[in-house]
């Protein structure tokens, strides 16, 4: 096994060797993203079932092997990959919008539905799952598979991940992640909004994709904000180093304490922010400084899924203060019409407010 993996590797810095010498225009960091693509697609097949037949023919035809390298090079060259998880995501995607309950899908068992507002979900390294500190599932498969957890508005979760990373999943979002990560490999796909504090592992880089942009980190804590119906997106660095990369292959680096903006696939400059309102969510807090009031009810409906209609003489109120949201929405909208001249009507169905 050693040996093979040394003849691949030979083979492959022959190929970058090759491609040099004809003088292509390819900068060293995309060879060896390249070579990197293929030597996972490589470990991955040799875990299915058609790992003998693969072993073969990379053994018995280095030309095969080439071919195979240029392909995925070719490909890295002049489009923008998906990743697995990434084509995963994009095929088990969710259009249920009005859910009331969390729901956990693990490939092979029944649906978990959890009906808490609040749902406590860790995964152990051995395969083990625990909802709310009860075991539902105890065996741990031959084969990585993708789990996903679906928050529907007015829920939250905090999710531990087979390596020890923490994630705070914020109303109205989607997680996809393997049950166990490979080796030298951690990547989870986001719809909506998590806070991440990833245990460092240098060997395995933490890669956050999404629909516009992927942020790639060694180990720190940041929130992603990329809710799929929201015009603009965001990630903000709390603490350590994080990698952000847009749609376009934009690239920037963030320092604790700043926050990128990308709003149509395209990442902004970085700027300094105070990061508490973007992050005080996973305390139950809302926080806002100098906000519209439409942008304080958009948040209202996700922790609360209420909807909120406002007249346009209330929208664009700048507005700044906290919110509790452990309180009952009648509490929350009574101390907003204590700051700011509105009044509202109350439905079963609808929250309407207007200029007072």
């Amino acid at each position: 096994m050693i040996n093979e993996n040394q003849h691949i590797r030979q083979v492959a810095r022959r190929l970058i060797a090759y491609v040099k010498e004809q003088e292509r225009k390819v900068e060293p960091a995309e060879l060896d993203a390249s070579w990197q693509e293929v030597a996972y697609r490589i470990a991955a097949l040799r875990q299915k079932r058609t790992r003998q037949l693969y072993l073969y023919m990379a053994g018995s035809s280095v030309a095969a092997v080439l071919i195979g390298c240029m392909f995925w090079i070719g490909l890295s060259l002049q489009t923008d990959k998906e990743s697995d998880i990434e084509r995963f995501a994009q095929s088990t995607e969710i259009r249920d919008t009005d859910r009331k309950e969390i729901l956990l899908l693990v490939p092979g068992e029944d649906e978990i539905r959890i009906h808490n507002t609040n749902a406590r979900i860790n995964y152990g390294a051995g395969g083990e799952i625990t909802v709310n500190s009860e075991n539902i599932l105890h065996e741990k498969r031959d084969e990585i598979e993708y789990n996903q957890l679906i928050i529907p508005k007015g829920k939250r979760s905090q999710l531990t991940l087979s390596d020890g990373t923490k994630v705070w999943v914020n109303s109205g979002t989607r997680i996809v992640y393997p049950d166990r990560f490979e080796r030298k490999k951690r990547e989870i796909y986001v719809e909506g909004e998590v806070y991440l504090d990833v245990v460092r592992n240098e060997k395995a880089p933490f890669i956050v994709r999404t629909h516009e942009f992927q942020v790639q980190v060694l180990g720190t804590s940041f929130n992603v904000s990329a809710y799929p119906t929201e015009k603009q997106s965001s990630v903000v660095l709390v603490e350590g180093s994080v990698h952000v990369t847009d749609e376009h292959k934009h690239e920037t680096v963030l320092r604790p304490g700043q926050l990128a903006d990308i709003q149509v696939g395209q990442l902004g400059e970085p700027r300094d922010v105070d990061v508490a309102p973007y992050v005080s969510w996973i305390h139950n807090m809302l926080m806002y400084e100098n906000e519209p009031l439409e942008y304080v009810f958009r948040k209202l409906n996700l922790y609360y899924n209420q909807e909120f209609i406002l007249t346009p003489d209330v929208a664009d109120l700048r507005v700044s203060g906290k919110l509790d949201l452990k309180e009952n929405i009648e509490d929350v909208l009574h101390a907003i019409a204590f700051a700011v001249p509105i009044v509202y009507e109350q439905t079963d169905e609808k929250t309407i407010v207007k200029k007072k």
